[in-house]
């Protein structure tokens, strides 16, 4: 009987020793998988804000050549008849609308 007791004993202590084990690894690894997803997170971060400079560039280019061609061709609109200088308004304000929705910034 004694025998039976150390031996449950023993086997105890050592599924008690493998279940501590087996905790310390999974804290481990959930650990090493926390950094990593904060990594990632940072990563992105970073690629987002080069992402949105290179829209807010590319958005500050289109609007120069907006704004190129609109002095370009406002003494032909000029010239138009009224009607077709209503047509080019309604034209701009979409462009201008179509541009802020797109790109988040207003002209």
């Amino acid at each position: 009987m004694t025998d039976i007791r150390q031996c449950l004993a023993s086997t105890t202590g050592a599924l008690a020793d493998l279940a501590e084990q087996a905790a310390y690894v999974a804290i481990g690894v959930g650990v090493l998988e926390f950094q990593k997803a904060q990594v990632r997170r940072q990563s992105l971060g970073s690629a987002r804000e080069r992402v949105a400079k290179r829209v807010k560039d590319f958005d500050a280019t289109v609007a120069q050549a907006v704004k190129v061609v609109d002095s370009t061709l406002e003494p032909v609109w000029q010239q138009l008849p009224e009607p077709a200088q209503a047509v080019i308004r309604q034209a701009r304000q979409a462009r201008d609308e179509l541009r802020a929705r797109v790109f988040g910034f207003s002209t």
